[in-house]
């Protein structure tokens, strides 16, 4: 069981280099399952199939799911702050040159060869994620049925019921694993009521937090209440959300233009961690840091806590064959949506030969098992020379 302090560092470095979406999931795979051992693989993927079914940023929320394993409510929070943190200070910091600066033209040129790095994660998440779920024809078939209804874009909810359903009258076969109970998982009844102490003490903290906020500045704190709300209903992740963002920021408060918003969007890509670190951008320009940092927690802490509260009930089911048969089809309807995301990256980076050479290098030291960082470091410095310095 590893300290907090140990969690936390550990998870920074993992939250400093999630680029590529569900792609990241990857790695905090290897990170998580086999580089520290913090949970088995199957519970990791039982985890991500419960991440699928409620809202929030899938990558945050399997970060959390990881930490409330290892260390209970406390290394949830530990882990949720610690992954979310170099995102909103790169946001913070690119806000901050963003609205004094007003030019993109070296976002926009790192931005084009991390594009391609972005593929070249995805496509080794899929090869990743394949090996250990697409075990069966009937979870291979569920997985192409997925692709298709994302392509055709049906809704994302409905497409991770159906594949549950799908999968339980196919009825694929289950991997081999043992059920056993995991420290944090089914409590008792002194460490349940520990839990919704602990929550109850954080919810306490957050209003007056916010009610310290509304005296300073009304402002603040409505545009944290609006972004909580939107986190509440974030299913299917962040871009699902952007629309819900752009309506209540631009269109109905115009506390943002179009361009800007839009701009948000795109250092939202160039930022680690989910694209929903755009609220802190919105934040930014609403009210300086505060507003950024309130934003923040607006856009994330309701997931937190839907998550945590549901994992110990989730929990209980773990045994029930038929539920881990639809966590099987859930799992696929995943590998669908992650190749939806790699078709639509694919096709909107890899337009040129340097891209697609950028990204086959990727592939090859992702292969090699060479860092993330030094490989998104590597790729950050040669996309700003060719794209930026000597274009």
């Amino acid at each position: 069981m590893p300290a907090l302090r140990s969690l936390f560092l550990r998870i920074i470095m993992l939250g400093a280099t999630a680029y590529g979406g569900p792609g990241m999931i990857s790695q905090i795979k290897e990170t998580g399952v086999k580089k520290y051992g913090w949970v088995r693989e199957d519970d990791f993927l039982r985890g991500l199939a419960l991440c699928q079914l409620i809202p929030g940023a899938t990558m945050v929320q399997i970060v959390t799911y990881m930490g409330y394993r290892v260390r209970g409510i406390r290394g949830a929070l530990i882990a949720a702050i610690a992954f979310v943190l170099p995102a909103f200070i790169a946001m913070l910091l690119l806000s901050a040159i963003y609205f004094k600066l007003q030019t993109l033209w070296f976002i926009q040129a790192l931005f084009k060869g991390l594009g391609a790095i972005v593929v070249a994660i995805l496509i080794n998440a899929g090869i990743t994620f394949g090996q250990s779920i697409l075990k069966d024809r009937k979870i291979i078939l569920i997985s192409a049925l997925s692709f298709l209804a994302f392509f055709f874009r049906w809704n994302f909810l409905l497409i991770f019921l159906l594949a549950a359903v799908v999968s339980l009258l196919l009825r694929p076969k289950l991997p081999q694993t043992k059920v056993i109970l995991i420290p944090g998982g089914l409590d008792g009844k002194t460490v349940k009521e520990k839990r919704h102490l602990i929550l109850g003490f954080l919810a306490v903290v957050i209003g007056a937090v916010l009610a310290v906020c509304y005296l300073i500045d009304p402002k603040i704190a409505n545009l944290s209440l609006i972004l909580s709300k939107i986190g509440a209903l974030a299913f299917g992740g962040g871009f699902t959300i952007l629309p819900l963002i752009q309506y209540e920021m631009v269109d109905r408060f115009h506390w943002l233009e179009t361009k800007e918003f839009l701009d948000g969007i795109a250092l939202g890509q160039v930022t680690p961690g989910p694209v929903m670190i755009t609220a802190t951008f919105v934040g930014y320009k609403v009210s300086g840091f505060a507003g950024a940092a309130m934003a923040t927690l607006g856009i994330f802490f309701p997931s937190f806590f839907i998550l945590v509260l549901l994992i110990p009930y989730y929990d209980r089911l773990k045994g029930v064959k038929a539920v881990r048969i639809m966590e099987q089809g859930i799992l696929a309807s995943f590998i669908g949506m992650l190749g939806l995301v790699l078709y639509n990256f694919g096709r909107a980076s890899l337009v040129d030969l340097p891209r697609i050479l950028m990204a086959a290098a990727a592939i090859f030291a992702l292969h090699k098992k060479v860092s993330l960082p030094y490989i998104l470091l590597g790729g950050g410095i040669l996309s700003v020379i060719f794209f930026g310095l000597l274009k």
